[in-house]
């Protein structure tokens, strides 16, 4: 599977901003950052599946340090670019290279859905301290309407020309049922959305802790 991945966000690293603003909306991610900017005191975190680093930069503002990581290197050429002086790893978040209990805060903003969900939460649990956070920003499709889905799917054809067969949505109760699974305590769940148009895609904001 991961090869699948490297191959796919390869091909689509010089577009990637456009084509996510273009099938889930402008406006999300904005209001991810926004969501982003009212935490405090993230520590040391790391970022599994940054992108082109899109929101590295209000990370770092929020914490005493951060680590970066994607599973694309072109991905992370582009981030290189945008973000001078941030460290930058090469890693796949269902298998990163950290010793049990290095980090106070995991965020996984828009990777969830790539990845083998539960894989993914138990490498996140693994590499965070007892009682560390998990911020997960991923989006859903499950209060699309028939139009809105169409449209979706239309979108995300166009602009990615090709989608990995893995790729998956979660709605926000199986996220949750899959965090109570993996050893985390759910502290509070949202739902972000662009409120002028019903048929872009929401997004699940959720905070969980590890149980000590």
């Amino acid at each position: 599977m991961a090869e699948e991945f490297i191959k796919f966000w390869a091909e689509l690293s010089n577009r990637y901003d456009s084509s996510i603003d273009n099938i889930m909306g402008e406006k999300i991610r904005p209001k991810i950052q926004e969501k982003l900017n009212k935490e405090d005191n993230l520590g040391n975190l790391i970022e599994l599946g940054c992108g082109t680093g899109y929101f590295t930069k209000t990370l770092a503002d929020k914490s005493e340090s951060i680590i970066s990581t994607d599973i694309s290197e072109e991905m992370l050429s582009i981030a290189r670019e945008n973000l001078k002086g941030f460290e930058f790893q090469v890693m796949d978040c269902q298998d990163c290279k950290f010793q049990e209990g290095t980090f106070d805060t995991v965020f996984m903003g828009l990777v969830l859905l790539f990845t083998e969900p539960e894989k993914a939460l138990k490498e996140s649990r693994r590499i965070l301290k007892p009682g560390g956070l998990l911020i997960i920003a991923d989006p859903d499709i499950s209060f699309l309407s028939f139009y809105g889905n169409l449209k979706f799917r239309f979108k995300a054809l166009v602009n990615y020309r090709k989608i990995p067969t893995t790729g998956h949505f979660l709605n926000q109760e199986k996220i949750v049922n899959m965090l109570d699974k993996t050893g985390f305590e759910v502290v509070s769940k949202e739902i972000i959305r662009d409120e002028t148009d019903p048929n872009y895609v929401t997004v699940n904001y959720i905070k969980a802790v590890t149980l000590k």
